[in-house]
């Protein structure tokens, strides 16, 4: 009995603990399907939700290398679209066998296939160091027009939120056929029903309500040219774009901004005072001191930087060439020797020369050194045929050539005025008659010129220019020529030690730059 109670006492013990496990796993069993339940809800919900989301297709972007653009503007979309991306789409295109260039008809066979309400297509392209974005539209079974942005990189916050702005506007504020069931009923697939899918026209905001056939639905996008009917391409060519936007990344520079300029065109009017002063001692047949009252002029120069006009940006893009010429006009001469008569002078000058120009920063106010050199010519000659045997106008002609290198600087002061200034060593290799033996001879000769002004961009080609300069060329003679050592009859004493030929000037000059 004792053994019977014991085994009785085992077994009702082990029902016990049977029961306990039973339990657990019943309560185990219980969450596990509650969990699971849970789960295949959120499973079935969350297709729901997307499903509830209209679906946009963004193609492939031709001139995308490396599909960097077309995946940043799927991801824009992506939160308020459920979004067909470009390789889902390439993909679906080619199992349909559509081309390159769809038609309308392709369109509305690919939405149909992606079950897609809108699809997005664009290209892209360079412009300079900036890229340029044509964004064209197929939404609800009509094209609506576009836009097309201008950036510097698809990383900048500043241009993916421009970008996704613009395409939630087309895309949500479209008025491309609201409703298909309201049967069309202006005339079919025109241009300006078109137009009107995606902005406004003077008709107002109601829709075409003709709806074409099926008949012409079909031929609308197998079109031959010249049949009269449109195809999406035919019109892409007609540039669908309704708003150009520019982003510029912080620092940008304007192309060909006045710092940046491919070319340059300056002329107007110019003034000028010439004096030309001896250094001698004091006796009754020292050279007399020349100067002559301002007489005006007309001017005329420019700058040429052909790398400029692809990459204005560029380090090469300063690399160029110019030249100015100044022609004074009117000048003539009275002299004792022959009074009453005037004696006309030819007074110009020119330069011409290589640049090469730095920009010193990345804006369109950023300063900039221009280092340049060439040859130059001045020349200052009296015409002498009016006067008489025997009279002498005792004012020597010099004809000024050599080398001019030289500086220029400009600092702009805001948007509206830039401090130009700069200067030029005179390298003579000529002076014309005033070194003959004749007249002072051999000299030790040094020149230079210097300007400073303002340039002042009024509008967004064109610039005045107004500027100050003086130009300086000396003289150290060394006594071997006539005037120079024998002005008073006696060659054992130097009469002329130097000279001074200056000439102060300035100029007021419209210039056209691109």
């Amino acid at each position: 009995m004792r053994r019977l109670r014991r085994s009785t006492g085992s077994t009702l013990g082990a029902d016990n603990g049977c029961k306990a496990i039973a339990s657990g796993l019943c309560v185990y069993s219980w969450l596990a399907m509650r969990t699971l339940a849970l789960a295949i809800g959120v499973a079935l919900l969350l297709p729901a939700v997307a499903w509830g989301k209209p679906r946009v297709a963004v193609t492939p972007i031709e001139g995308d290398k490396g599909g960097a653009v077309e995946d940043m503007v799927a991801e824009l979309l992506e939160g308020d679209y459920t979004v067909s991306g470009p390789s889902q789409v390439r993909r679906k295109i080619d199992q349909l066998g559509l081309g390159e260039n769809l038609s309308e008809k392709e369109l509305k066979k690919l939405a149909n296939e992606l079950e897609a309400e809108a699809i997005i297509r664009g290209d892209l392209s360079e412009n300079g160091k900036h890229k340029v974005l044509h964004v064209r539209l197929f939404v609800k079974g009509k094209r609506v027009k576009g836009f097309k942005v201008e950036f510097g990189s698809e990383r900048s916050k500043k241009v993916k939120d421009a970008i996704k702005e613009k395409l939630l506007d087309k895309l949500g504020g479209s008025k491309a056929d609201a409703s298909e069931d309201k049967p069309d009923k202006g005339g079919g697939d025109t241009e300006g029903t078109d137009a009107g899918a995606g902005e406004d026209t003077q008709s107002g905001d109601k829709p075409d309500k003709r709806k074409p056939t099926a008949e012409q639905e079909g031929d609308e996008g197998d079109a031959p040219p010249g049949s009269g009917k449109k195809t999406a391409t035919q019109d892409e060519d007609e540039e669908e774009i309704d708003e150009s936007i520019e982003v510029k990344p912080k620092g940008s520079t304007e192309l060909h901004s006045a710092n940046r300029a491919a070319v340059r065109v300056d002329f107007g009017p110019s003034a000028s005072s010439r004096s030309l002063l001896f250094a001698s001692r004091n006796f009754e047949q020292a050279p007399k001191p020349y100067k002559n009252a301002v007489v005006p002029g007309g001017r005329v120069g420019g700058e040429l930087y052909p790398l400029a006009f692809g990459n204005p940006n560029g380090i090469a893009a300063g690399i160029g060439f110019g030249g100015n010429f100044d022609q004074t006009v009117g000048l003539k001469l009275r002299s004792t020797a022959q009074p009453g008569t005037q004696f006309p002078v030819d007074q110009k000058h020119w330069s011409v020369g290589a640049r090469f120009r730095i920009v010193l920063g990345s804006k369109p106010t950023s300063p900039t050194v221009t280092l340049r050199g060439g040859l130059f010519h001045r020349k200052f000659a009296v015409n002498r045929d009016a006067l008489d045997m025997g009279n002498v106008i005792d004012l020597p002609d010099v004809l000024y050539q050599g080398y001019d290198p030289g500086m220029d600087l400009r600092f702009p002061i805001g948007s509206k005025l830039a401090l130009v200034l700069g200067g030029e060593a005179y390298l003579v290799t000529n002076t014309g008659g005033i070194q003959k033996l004749d007249q002072y001879g051999q000299a030790r000769v040094t020149g230079g010129e210097g300007y400073a002004g303002f340039d002042i961009p009024f509008m967004k080609r064109v610039a005045v220019r107004l500027q100050g300069e003086v130009s300086q060329v000396g003289y150290q003679f060394t006594g071997n020529g006539e005037l120079a050592r024998n002005r008073d009859g006696d060659p054992s004493t130097p009469d002329v030690g130097g000279a001074a030929d200056r000439v102060i000037g300035g100029s007021l000059t419209i210039g056209v730059l691109y």
